[in-house]
């Protein structure tokens, strides 16, 4: 089979095409080539204002209450009732729970028993002394007979003593069946349920004492020769952004973490009681200073170089200036920060400047409110 040769027409509409082609990859790639090297970077930028800035470092870790304490069992035995629930607010020498108490209420009443029955012994034995005290030297009563009823009555008025020890001891052994708080707080916990055996020391209740509540806040030591006891502190509750509780500093902690290069710092604050849960995590922020009248710009203007930072002024020229600046004053949970720097109100700093040199041309694009 012989194939036809394309005509010459073909082949100049073939040409064409080609030629057509490559003249719009020069158009385009010229096109890219100025704008990426002839035109000048677009930019956002922000002004530059004056303020207040607090200073604050922060610090993440667990919401614990000042004493926290598992109420156990002081004897052996079997869980008869559990008087409380979780979330329940008690007081202090509240009954918590009873243990099984059937055969120590049996000895109980038989020691009243006997004791009763001791007393009872007693009076007679002293009612006949009291009597027999007159006999003497009448005639009546030898003195042999008379010193029987005094050892009479010495003896069963001992046996009442014995009586009464003896229940005491039970009434003691039963009190040891009753499980009882000696702190007021929340129930955190029931780690027992009714019917549950239970040995001398172990744990049935958990109790929260929340007069006092802190965050335990892991804070960089880098701010170690910052942080103070009683400096103003916010916490804020994992889930609860919006809703910022105001503490202060309760406790610094001397020794760090030469681990994880972290000191523990204690951050106390007022939280109601129906919203404690311990354990829930939070962050710390501590007041540790503020800078007044200072300038302030994004936080996503600063650049860092070498061991200084600094920011892009687009100038009224069109060039971008490189400003140095000195952080004064910021917050983690802040978008600005405070500097000192040679800038001038109605400055415009270059958002996100990477890659800008100082004097490159630069056309601002949009201008953001504010920092």
């Amino acid at each position: 089979m012989v194939l036809a040769k394309p005509n010459w027409k073909t082949r100049l509409w073939g040409l064409k095409g080609t030629i057509l082609a490559y003249g719009l990859l020069l158009f385009v790639g010229a096109t890219l080539a100025k704008k990426m090297f002839l035109e000048p970077r677009e930019v956002t930028v922000a002004s530059v204002t004056r303020g207040d800035v607090v200073a604050e470092v922060k610090g993440t870790g667990t919401v614990i209450t000042k004493v926290l304490t598992k109420i156990g069992s002081k004897t052996n035995g079997r869980v008869k009732k559990v008087l409380v629930e979780e979330g329940e607010f008690v007081k202090e020498g509240q009954l918590l729970a009873i243990l099984e108490d059937d055969d120590l209420r049996h000895l109980v009443d038989r020691a009243r028993a006997r004791l009763a029955a001791a007393r009872a012994s007693a009076r007679q034995a002293k009612s006949a002394w009291k009597m027999a005290k007159k006999l003497p030297g009448t005639g009546a009563l030898s003195d042999e007979a008379y010193d029987v009823y005094e050892q009479r009555y010495r003896v069963t008025k001992s046996e009442v003593g014995v009586e009464e020890a003896d229940l005491r001891y039970h009434e003691f052994k039963l009190s040891e069946l009753q499980v009882t708080t000696f702190v007021s707080g929340l129930v955190i916990r029931r780690w027992v349920e009714a019917g549950y055996a239970v040995v001398a020391g172990q744990s049935l209740i958990s109790v929260a004492d929340t007069s006092v509540i802190w965050v335990d806040a892991r804070v960089d030591q880098r701010f170690s020769g910052n942080v103070r006891k009683d400096q103003p502190a916010t916490v804020i509750l994992r889930g609860r952004p919006e809703k910022p509780f105001p503490g202060r500093v309760y406790r610094v902690y001397p020794e760090a973490d030469p681990v994880t290069e972290e000191m523990l710092v204690q951050a106390s604050f007022a939280l109601p009681t129906e919203e404690l849960q311990v354990g829930q995590w939070a962050e710390v922020y501590v007041e540790v200073g503020a800078a007044k009248d200072a300038w302030i710009v994004p936080k996503a203007a600063v650049v860092p170089f070498a061991n200084d930072q600094f920011v892009f002024v687009a100038d009224p020229n069109g060039r971008a200036r490189r400003v140095r600046i000195e952080p004064t004053a910021t917050s983690p949970r802040l978008k600005i920060l405070a500097v000192k720097a040679d800038l001038k109100s109605g400055d415009k700093v270059i958002l996100k400047p990477v890659g800008i040199k100082d004097g490159e041309k630069v056309r601002v694009t949009r201008t953001p409110s504010g920092p």
